[in-house]
């Protein structure tokens, strides 16, 4: 990144390596163990990169960071799966290390305003276990249950001061998929986050509901979703944040539902080949259909 009217060189040039180690046994009736190792990068958006400030409202500001490096996960998981006819259940546990962890931190800027921006806060490690049940009440009804339990730590310096925070956090999921017709779909998705440590504080939890309906049309040519984001109006997110000179409690509600409607053709339309395969294996639809 270069900046003009500074003349400021921001660059980082290195060489990677992401190496994946991935073993499973798999027996006649039907169970299944696994075994991975992976090293991922997550790369930062780039308004994170901006340097310029951005003021939001009278007493908040913006600002970027060009130095910010990114992450680099290490993750172990081993895991169960079973098949139960129409119906699967899978078992994993992990262990995960974030380095260079990229959190939204806080500082003064001046009297009664707030300076937010993106730092490289430290190391986050989390040992959990994820659950998943996969089954269908019905032909036209498929239910997938995940659940995600973990103990969370991250640890690192900001601002010239060590600090390490905890937290036991745990997740669930339930997606609901309802063919009506062999072109109509209805999602119905709900989710819990609990609270987690931050670098700076505490996030608390939250939970929301989203609804959508997909209709093919022209053989599947034709994709029409409509999409309604919280429709129970549950989308309460809170934070409490301190530092040197600061103590925050913080509430964010957005306005919802959140309608959007969208329209895709496909001038080759090979996700309805795969569709139809699917519909040959047992287990109905897997998440994320739409």
């Amino acid at each position: 990144m270069h900046l003009t009217d500074t003349d400021e060189r921001f660059s980082i040039d290195r060489l990677d390596f992401f190496p994946t180690l991935h073993v499973s046994f798999e027996r006649a009736d039907g169970e299944q163990l696994m075994a991975s190792y992976s090293r991922r990068i997550e790369r930062p958006r780039n308004w994170y990169l901006e340097p310029y400030l951005t003021w939001l409202d009278a007493n908040n500001v913006r600002r970027g960071n060009p130095d910010l490096k990114p992450e680099y996960i290490d993750s172990y998981e081993m895991g169960f799966q079973k098949s139960l006819g129409r119906s699967m259940v899978s078992i994993d546990v992990y262990y995960r290390v974030t380095h260079n962890k990229v959190e939204r931190v806080e500082s003064v800027y001046q009297d009664e305003v707030h300076l937010h921006s993106i730092e490289n806060v430290g190391t986050d490690y989390a040992l959990g276990t994820e659950l998943m049940f996969n089954f269908g009440p019905a032909r036209f009804w498929n239910v997938n249950l995940m659940a995600n339990l973990y103990d969370y730590r991250i640890e690192g310096r900001l601002y010239d001061e060590d600090f390490s925070e905890e937290s036991f956090s745990w997740n669930l999921r339930l997606n609901n998929t309802f063919r009506l017709s062999r072109f109509t779909r209805i999602q119905l998705n709900s989710m819990y986050n609990s609270a987690r440590a931050s670098a700076q504080g505490t996030r608390e939890g939250f939970f929301v509901t989203d609804v959508a309906i997909k209709q093919d049309l022209i053989g599947g040519s034709l994709s029409v979703a409509l999409q309604a984001r919280d429709i129970l109006r549950t989308g309460r997110f809170e934070r409490t944040s301190e530092g040197r000179g600061f103590s925050e409690h913080r509430i964010f509600k957005r306005k919802s539902p959140y309608v959007t409607l969208s329209i895709s053709y496909n001038i080759n339309n090979y996700k309805r080949k795969r569709d139809e395969l699917r519909e040959e294996v047992p287990g109905g639809l897997e998440e994320g259909a739409f």
